[in-house]
């Protein structure tokens, strides 16, 4: 439960913006379930959400109880503090980082999310250097040129041309996406055409679709 962004669009928005209840678990409840997963062949424990941002206390806790060693997979929107980065040296195996936005402006706009660029790319830096780093890519109908591309852009030259990029096709209009006259319709087959066209113009060698 629970998120750090507030996206107009977001299709478990009943989950991240907290209007279903919920259930509390314990962490020693929680790490047992992970320790007997691990035994029956999980391969890892996913920190998801909504986004576990909110909740890294919480899983830091929960690693302190458990006994199998479990790898960590670390689902997150990527907008994390550098103190929170700092904890998670070590901890988180693989991070798995959605890169939204290429302009503060659209990050604010949609997702209410300040100093996005900045924080996200800091993060997506540090991931590639302390695990192992798989970014997702949600193509946004309207923002190829002030978001698409500078995402593109920043993973080759930055990352590194041949970063794990999962370039996804399937928005949808959820929640109070309507808002936003771009948001309001799914994604044409022009723009797609033209976003994996800008992938491979930034020298992108190992994208998924």
């Amino acid at each position: 439960m629970g998120c750090n962004f507030r996206c107009i669009h977001c299709q478990n928005w009943s989950i991240s913006q907290q209007f279903e209840e919920g259930s509390v678990i314990p962490q020693k409840e929680v790490a047992l379930l992970i320790d007997i997963a691990r035994r029956d062949g999980c391969r890892n424990q996913n920190w998801v959400g909504g986004d576990p941002i909110p909740h890294i206390p919480f899983w830091l806790g929960v690693l302190l109880y458990e006994k199998e060693n479990t790898p960590v997979f670390f689902n997150t929107n990527g907008h994390y503090s550098q103190e929170s980065s700092e904890l998670l040296k070590g901890v988180a195996d693989v991070y798995k980082i959605d890169f939204k936005y290429g302009s503060d402006r659209c990050a604010e706009r949609i997702s209410d999310a300040p100093r996005y660029w900045e924080t996200v790319t800091r993060n997506l830096r540090s991931a590639k250097r302390y695990g192992e780093l798989l970014i997702r890519v949600l193509v946004l109908p309207g923002h190829l040129d002030c978001c698409l591309c500078h995402i593109l852009k920043f993973i080759s030259e930055e990352l590194g041309k041949n970063t794990r990029v999962n370039l996804m096709d399937q928005y949808t209009p959820h929640w109070r996406a309507g808002e936003l006259p771009e948001l309001s319709k799914r994604l044409t087959p022009q723009e797609w055409r033209r976003a994996v066209a800008m992938a491979e113009d930034a020298g992108l060698t190992n994208v998924t679709m």
